[in-house]
């Protein structure tokens, strides 16, 4: 249980996870994303995992609902779990696990944060989030009153 409590309080000041719920997008190509993707944690197996996982990772996916109109972060995961479950197959027959390990943290992501926008958002906020994509990519800017603001919880 100590290496649960103790990975879980990292994660909140882990860089990797602080530059997802910055507002600056990231290259799609990026190396950046093979890194986040290749985190090591033990993870959730009880309740109070859960809780502490939560409790942990608060601040960053707040941020990323914040930041995530700007950014494209969210779907940007998404499109990363899509592009390594095509190689799984692949990766399998070679004995190569990091992209098994990678498309079950991008899953794992997927699931989190999609976890707190229901928790936290209205539906229109929700579907925002999932359409968010930064403007070098073709998405438009959003006025601050279309955004999350943390401020606006079920608004």
């Amino acid at each position: 249980m100590g290496a649960n409590s103790s990975s879980f309080n990292e994660l909140s000041s882990n860089d990797y996870l602080k530059k997802l719920s910055s507002p600056e997008p990231i290259n799609p190509i990026d190396p950046y994303w093979n890194q986040l993707l290749s985190f090591s944690f033990i993870i959730p197996i009880n309740s109070l995992d859960g809780e502490l996982l939560e409790e942990s990772t608060t601040s960053i996916c707040k941020g990323i609902a914040i930041n995530n109109c700007k950014s494209g972060h969210f779907g940007a995961v998404i499109r990363n779990f899509l592009v390594r479950v095509t190689e799984l197959k692949a990766s399998v027959q070679g004995d190569d696990n990091i992209f098994t390990w990678q498309t079950y943290n991008a899953l794992f992501s997927i699931r989190s944060l999609s976890e707190y926008y229901i928790e936290h958002l209205s539906e229109k906020l929700i579907l925002q989030q999932f359409e968010a994509k930064p403007k070098d990519m073709g998405g438009k800017e959003r006025s601050h009153d279309q955004e999350y603001t943390g401020k606006n919880l079920h608004a």
